[in-house]
């Protein structure tokens, strides 16, 4: 636990010295897999949230990713999470594109799951960026 717990806060800083050259969606990814990764190691539940005040993603209760200038409390940008509707059997997922289940916060499980959701990236500059996950892996499933 030790070892995973150095190298978690090194790659962090080094995250955080660099975090200017890093666009939203990569940005995004990073604190996906870190929420994935601290509900595992920790074998509890672990929530993940954009912080508007900070203009950064918040993973737990203390680690931060911070995003462009184009975030942040008086900033047009935004990050915003919906849930995709629950499939039966081997259907097919429900189009995200209807999807409109918003919530504030995403929650990770030990076994490094979550619910399906979608992550819309808005920059205050144009059309948002709508991510698809998947729920059992940091991958993108689609983006429109």
């Amino acid at each position: 636990m030790a070892l995973a717990a150095g190298v978690v806060i090194a790659n962090f800083v080094s995250f955080a010295d660099r975090s200017g050259q890093l666009s939203a969606e990569e940005t995004l990814a990073t604190a996906i897999r870190a929420a994935r990764f601290q509900a595992a190691s920790t074998r509890r539940p672990t929530e993940l949230r954009f912080d508007k005040e900070s203009g950064s993603l918040t993973v737990g209760a203390d680690t931060r990713f911070p995003l462009s200038d184009d975030f942040g409390e008086n900033e047009a940008g935004e990050i915003r999470f919906y849930f995709v509707q629950p499939t039966t059997g081997l259907s097919r997922f429900p189009d995200p594109a209807d999807s409109r289940l918003e919530t504030k916060v995403l929650r990770f499980d030990p076994d490094r799951s979550s619910s399906p959701f979608i992550a819309e990236i808005d920059s205050g500059r144009g059309a948002a960026l709508r991510l698809v996950y998947d729920p059992f892996s940091s991958l993108v499933r689609s983006s429109e």
